[in-house]
């Protein structure tokens, strides 16, 4: 018998196309390694609350989002998980533990129905040993991603709660935007309350209280997951004032 939830393996067009690598790392890439990616690449259609693989799992090779988006999620000794971060279009995942040699550190979750490309180890090495800018580029990433991780400890400790919502709301809306007919900018939240709390280091009640806040201000509207921006302009400008 088939498994339907089984990621469907795609047979189409190489994923390493001169749009998907734009801005990211494997725009480095020569034309022959380029070729040799889309030779050992395996792409795969994911549905939603599918994994990709689990945290302790070894680290085979590298993970790029071609389409679509991944929650990173860490578990506790005691079972609880949290959402640490968001792996968009164009994100690479993996490349921390399989430059380290480690076991992956967290868990990777489609929330939308994604496309996800893998590459194996040893394409991957070959890949840094014929081409060191390749793996300058990944070296930076990492210290950025330690920098971001700074920053958040930064804001948990000194941002109140609705600055951080606003921070992460701009942040999905320049993603994941969409304008109505009449021109007002709306986000879908692909997110549960609960996660985007996790996400932002707050208690659920402390985030639900300020979304009524925001609200109550007139800046946006909350229906269910649709989140509807009235003022865009006024919460940008709230964000920069208190980030600066």
């Amino acid at each position: 018998m088939v498994n339907k939830d089984r990621p469907k393996h795609d047979l189409t067009a190489p994923c390493l196309s001169a749009r998907a690598r734009a801005k990211t790392e494997w725009d480095a890439l020569k034309p022959d390694e380029i070729d040799l990616f889309n030779r050992n690449v395996v792409c795969r259609k994911y549905k939603a609350a599918q994994v990709i693989f689990h945290q302790g799992d070894p680290c085979r090779g590298l993970y790029f989002v071609e389409s679509g988006l991944v929650a990173v999620r860490k578990v506790d000794e005691e079972g609880k998980s949290a959402i640490v971060r968001l792996a968009y279009q164009g994100d690479t995942l993996g490349y921390r533990p399989l430059l380290a040699k480690q076991c992956h550190r967290a868990t990777a979750e489609v929330i939308n129905n994604s496309r996800i490309c893998f590459l194996d180890a040893p394409t991957m090495r070959r890949l840094l040993l014929s081409n060191p800018k390749l793996g300058m580029l990944f070296l930076e990433h990492t210290a950025q991603a330690l920098g971001e991780a700074e920053e958040r400890l930064y804001q948990v400790a000194a941002l109140s709660v609705r600055t951080r919502i606003i921070h992460l709301l701009i942040l999905l809306c320049d993603h994941y935007g969409s304008t109505t007919g009449d021109g007002t900018l709306f986000v879908e939240l692909p997110i549960t309350r609960r996660d985007l709390a996790n996400m932002i280091g707050a208690r659920s009640e402390t985030v639900s209280r300020a979304f009524r806040d925001i609200q109550n201000d007139g800046l946006l509207k909350l229906s269910g997951r649709t989140v509807r921006f009235d003022h865009v302009g006024l919460l940008i400008d709230e964000l920069h004032y208190n980030l600066h």
